[in-house]
């Protein structure tokens, strides 16, 4: 099994992938609510107003060569980009110098990067050649390449007459006094956008992220939530995971589908027949416990007891053994688990010395769903844990060269590959989105206007597209799969790594749900007939047939020489 910061790591690279590459699949459904006529089988819900001169679904947008009859644009394979907008003659006058480090021709962007220390334990991060650590300003450089590549083949994105230019800032470190400084540094370079890659899988570095937005500069960093988000629009994003969907999807699974019902669940028979009572367990560090509250309250439900527990601690085992009797003698029947993996495991291992056995509610903290950590709890305490996850069930049968990175630079090249997909998708497709004339509030307009769409069965969009009670500024995040832990079967775990015994199996066949979409009935867990584990990736798309990659001329993958880093 992989090491638990591995294994984080390539979750979240799978999870990036993922989104990248199904980018055709299909589009989530719901009532249209817009003007424009998108083509058949695209929703507009939640869509708002488009940045003049988008014209995406136009007629001159929908005519264009590459456009697929789904209404997007090709990428690695055809209908795999974005939604088609305007054509954009070259040569046409976008505007010019429409904002802070913006040209007719460029884009600047600084890419805020980890140091060697900081980075020190990324294994994937990998010069392909000579099988050495590779400079990380390397990874960025060759991924701009790919991004390009197809940009320039197929048209996949439509830049408006301008290319990004990224301007590399290594991190001096990751203490408050360093991002302070490092703002000031990047602050002086007058870039339009700050794309900050520190820290990727822990919360990247919130006190930078926060001076730069300040200044009108959209920042993407993944210490971006939901109220950073908000406070700071529109200059605040996040290119990954949002790490305030977990407890939001949560309060609204525990409110409308479960509270009022009995513990039917729970491995404790005293605790089966009550109605249930819910507490939860949560981090003294970067969880915000009042919003999942509210969300809880508006939802119909509420807290019996709540204990925390300070992450940082060398004590934290000691806190949580604590914890769990708190829990215990307030009569709690359902437990939520707002804890890390390593946590969860010290909890329930505490829940089996002090003979407790109640139902165990997932939230998606931390990755916490990955069968390779479940694996590693008491199994009997988790037959009888239940809830929300943000990866879905195993993928067999994955196309090959889908993926931009492989697709331009193939695998056996002196190239580098890492995790560092999530700045170049928000990047072009900011761009795409924003129109000829490039503001920070057009990027805005831009993401908010495009449709919600269904990549690999995890829904994604921006602003209201999504459901949730807030307007989303994260890449992912905002759909969850419905799963419960099976500890009799033996399978693979997600992404077909680690064939073992125990894994989560997902309600609804596999289908994700929004917040919006939770009802008062309880989902079907711990019901095989209605749940999978694993499934075939031409599923994923429409018409039930996996794409093929189209070709990359001229790239390394087809034989080229590559270019130097």
């Amino acid at each position: 099994m992989l090491g638990r910061g591995a294994a984080r790591r390539w979750i979240v690279l799978a999870l990036v992938t993922m989104l990248v590459t199904a980018l055709g699949a299909s589009v989530a459904s719901a009532a249209s609510s817009s003007a424009v006529t998108p083509p058949k089988g695209v929703s507009m819900e939640g869509t708002g107003a488009q940045p003049p001169g988008l014209g995406m679904f136009s007629k001159a947008a929908l005519s264009q060569k590459g456009c697929s009859t789904e209404g997007r644009t090709t990428s690695t394979y055809e209908g795999g980009g974005p939604f088609c907008v305007n054509p954009w003659p070259k040569g046409k006058n976008n505007g010019g110098a429409t904002a802070q480090g913006v040209t007719a021709t460029q884009v600047q962007v600084v890419a805020y990067l980890p140091n060697d220390q900081m980075s020190a334990t990324d294994s994937s991060q990998i010069n392909q050649a000579s099988g050495k650590k590779a400079n990380i300003a390397d990874v960025y450089a060759d991924w701009l390449k790919a991004y390009q590549s197809v940009t320039d083949q197929y048209g996949t994105y439509q830049l408006w007459g301008r290319t990004p230019v990224i301007d590399p800032v290594i991190a001096s470190g990751d203490d408050e006094a360093s991002q302070r400084a490092d703002a000031l540094t990047v602050l002086a370079k007058k870039p339009f956008m700050v794309v900050d890659m520190t820290k990727t899988a822990e919360g990247g570095a919130p006190v930078f992220s926060s001076l730069i937005a300040a200044k009108k500069i959209i920042t993407v960093s993944a210490s971006t939530d939901a109220q950073a988000s908000t406070q700071q629009a529109p200059y605040r994003w996040n290119y990954g995971a949002d790490p305030s969907a977990g407890p939001t999807l949560t309060a609204g699974l525990v409110g409308k589908s479960l509270t009022g019902k009995k513990a039917e669940w729970a491995g404790d028979s005293s605790l089966k027949s009550k109605t249930r009572a819910f507490g939860a367990i949560y981090p003294t560090t970067g969880f915000d416990l009042a919003s999942f509250e509210k969300y809880l309250t508006q939802n119909g439900g509420k807290l019996t007891d709540k204990v925390s527990y300070d992450p940082t601690s060398t004590g934290a085992a000691a806190q949580v053994s604590t914890q769990v009797s708190h829990l215990k003698a307030a009569g709690v029947t359902s437990v939520i688990l707002f804890a890390t993996p390593t946590v969860v495991t010290t909890i329930m291992a505490a829940a089996t010395d002090q003979q407790y056995s109640p139902e165990w509610i997932f939230t998606g903290t931390g990755y916490q769903e990955y069968d390779g950590f479940a694996r590693a709890n008491d199994q009997q305490q988790m037959a009888h844990a239940f809830g929300v996850g943000a990866l879905g069930p195993a993928t067999t049968g994955a196309p090959t060269g889908l993926g931009i990175f492989p697709w331009y630079w193939g695998t056996s090249q002196g190239n580098t590959t890492a995790t560092a997909s999530g700045l170049f998708s928000f990047l072009y497709n900011a761009m795409h989105y924003a129109g000829p004339t490039l503001t920070a509030k057009n990027v805005q307009l831009g993401l908010f206007a495009a449709p919600a769409t269904d990549a690999g069965g995890a829904v994604f969009g921006y602003g209201k597209t999504v459901g949730l009670p807030y307007d989303e500024y994260s890449l992912f995040g905002a759909s969850a799969y419905l799963l419960w832990y099976d500890a009799t079967t033996t399978g693979p775990a997600q992404a077909t790594l680690g064939v073992a015994k125990g894994l989560f199996q997902y309600a609804d066949k596999g289908a994700s749900v929004l917040y919006s979409g939770l009802t008062k009935t309880a989902p079907k867990y711990f019901d095989a007939s209605d749940s999978i584990y694993q499934r075939t990736a031409a599923e994923l798309y429409p018409n039930g047939v996996a794409p093929v990659a189209l070709p990359c001329t001229g790239c390394p993958s087809s034989g080229a020489a590559p270019s130097s880093s």
